[in-house]
C-alpha cells in the first residue's frame, strides 16, 4: 500500500472525473490496481466526507482497515459491487442498492426543440416530490448547470440536470418523467439534450442508474453510455480516531 495523489488514479474514470483535487484528504493504492480515495464531496446534507474504495476484496480490505485506524470516519462509502466483505467491522455501513457509473464521448443527435430549460425551481421541486422523492437533484443543489424539461399542454412532464464536476465533465442528475407521460419518448429526449449540453466542456457526460432500471439502462446505452463502475452506497457509523473534516479549498 501506498499514499498517491490523484493524478496517479486517473486510469479510474470515477476518480478521474468525480473527485475534486481540492477536497481530497488522501489517497491509496494497493495490490491489483485497488484503490482507496477520500474526499469532500456536496451531499444533500451539505459538505461531507466521502470514501470512494475501487477494485477487488482482497486488496482492498488492507487499504480499509488502515483507514478505519487512522482517518476520519467519512460520512459515505462507495465501493465496487462485489467487495463489500473488505468492509472494515470498526465501521457500521448501511449500504444501498446497486448502480452503474457510466460515461460517453458520442455526440447525440441534435436536441429535439420540445426540451426547453427550466427555470422555476417550485415547477421542478413539485414534479420530484410527486415522483421521485428521493432524487438527490433538487433545485439549488451545488454544482447544477441547468434543468431542462419537456411541457406537454403546458405542465411540466419530464425534466433532468446537468451538474458540472471539477474537471469539468457533465454528469446527468434528476432524470424523472412524470408517471402519466411514461411510453411517450420525453426519458429519451430530456437525456440526450442533458448529455449535449453536459459533453460541453472536456466532452465527456457521466451519469448514475441502478442497475435494476432497465427502462432508464435502454435509453443510455443508446446514446452511447458505457458502465465504467458498478457501485454500491450507504451512509456509515462508527468509531473513529478523528473527526471528519471537509477540506476548504
Amino acid at each position: 500500500m501506498r499514499a498517491v495523489g490523484v493524478e496517479e488514479l486517473r486510469d479510474l474514470p470515477f476518480v478521474r472525473h468525480q473527485v475534486d483535487p481540492g477536497l481530497l484528504v488522501g489517497a491509496w493504492q494497493g495490490a491489483d490496481g485497488a484503490a482507496l480515495v477520500l474526499a469532500g464531496r456536496h451531499l444533500d446534507e451539505g459538505p461531507r466526507l466521502v470514501a470512494t474504495a475501487l477494485g477487488a476484496p482482497e486488496p482492498l480490505a488492507p487499504l480499509l482497515a488502515y483507514a478505519a485506524a487512522s482517518q476520519p470516519l467519512p460520512a459515505r462509502l462507495l465501493i465496487a459491487a462485489g467487495s463489500e466483505a473488505a468492509v472494515p467491522a470498526a465501521w457500521s455501513w448501511s449500504p444501498g442498492r446497486r448502480w452503474h457509473w457510466m460515461l460517453t464521448r458520442a455526440q447525440p443527435q441534435p436536441s429535439d426543440p420540445r426540451v426547453v430549460e427550466v427555470d422555476d425551481p417550485d415547477e421542478i421541486t413539485a414534479l420530484l416530490d410527486r415522483e421521485a422523492p428521493g432524487s438527490f437533484a433538487r433545485p439549488g443543489t451545488p454544482g447544477i448547470e441547468a434543468w431542462l424539461g419537456v411541457r406537454v399542454a403546458g405542465r411540466l412532464d419530464a425534466v433532468g440536470a446537468v451538474l458540472r464536476q471539477p474537471d469539468g465533465t457533465g454528469h446527468l442528475r434528476g432524470v424523472t418523467v412524470a408517471a402519466t407521460a411514461r411510453g411517450r419518448g420525453l426519458g429519451r429526449l430530456v437525456s440526450t439534450a442533458l448529455t449535449a449540453r453536459a459533453l460541453a466542456g472536456p466532452g465527456v457526460a457521466s451519469l448514475g442508474v441502478y442497475v435494476d432500471n432497465a427502462p432508464a439502462l435502454r435509453i443510455y446505452r443508446g446514446l452511447g453510455y458505457e458502465v465504467a463502475h458498478t457501485l454500491i452506497g450507504g451512509p456509515l457509523s462508527g468509531s473513529s480516531i478523528t473527526t471528519a473534516v471537509v477540506p476548504s479549498r
